[in-house]
């Protein structure tokens, strides 16, 4: 299953601004790939638009609760919404099936 995830967070929760937060979040982002594997998540991509206090992910895992405990291993307080997705040639896939049953 895929997840788009937007992270947003505050600047008074922004490492950026609270350099003692820094250590505990490069030591998260470290160890990503191995709790992706513990997890089986898979990271697609993990973008950062800094002056926003944005980030955005994609992410597959077999589970919200999977993709849920990868994301909030990095210790930064912070509102992430996951989205179900999936690729356009499924949701064609499915549109046309659809159809298909509809016209007969």
């Amino acid at each position: 299953m895929l997840f788009h995830v937007t992270m947003t967070h505050t600047e008074d929760n922004c490492a950026v601004y609270r350099p003692e937060m820094m250590p505990g979040i490069f030591q998260a982002y470290e160890n990503l790939e191995a709790l992706g594997k513990e997890l089986n998540v898979t990271l697609h991509y993990f973008t950062w638009c800094a002056p926003d206090h944005v980030a955005f992910v994609l992410l597959e895992a077999d589970s919200l609760s999977a993709a849920s405990r990868y994301l909030f291993s990095i210790p930064m307080r912070q509102k992430i919404t996951f989205v179900p997705v999936e690729h356009l040639h499924d949701t064609l896939a499915m549109a046309r099936a659809a159809r298909a049953q509809a016209e007969r």
